[in-house]
């Protein structure tokens, strides 16, 4: 089994609903993201899936919520932003864009800040 990885990073406000603390504030983050792929077969070049795919493809996703106060966009104008809700969003939303028979998201973490992060796989 190959396992890929790469590492990209987002800027976004939210607000935890229901939270009973300072985080149910609006507050900012500078979101680390690392998205693990993983593949059985490489290709004639010997690759699995090209890492320039790989960020391209995550970066779309991140696009979506840099610079965005998130508890106004879908899906998380219902879905709670939590860190948990971003990383399996990830974790969907980049599969979607480059799974296929050979090559699958393993697993999404995203770091909160430097020292807290959380990891969503199937």
């Amino acid at each position: 089994m190959f396992v890929l990885k790469i590492v990209t990073d987002f800027a976004s406000a939210h607000s935890l609903r229901n939270y009973p603390g300072d985080c149910s504030r609006l507050h900012g983050h500078n979101w680390g993201v690392e998205v693990m792929v993983h593949s059985n077969k490489l290709d004639e070049t010997g690759i699995a899936i090209d890492f320039r795919e790989i960020k391209k493809q995550t970066r779309v996703v991140a696009k979506r919520l840099d610079h965005q106060y998130l508890n106004e966009i879908k899906p998380f104008d219902v879905l709670n932003p939590t860190a948990e809700n971003i990383a399996k969003y990830f974790f969907d939303e980049v599969g979607s864009l480059i799974n296929n028979q050979d090559v699958r998201v393993k697993e999404v973490t995203i770091w909160e800040t430097p020292r807290a992060a959380v990891t969503y796989s199937e």
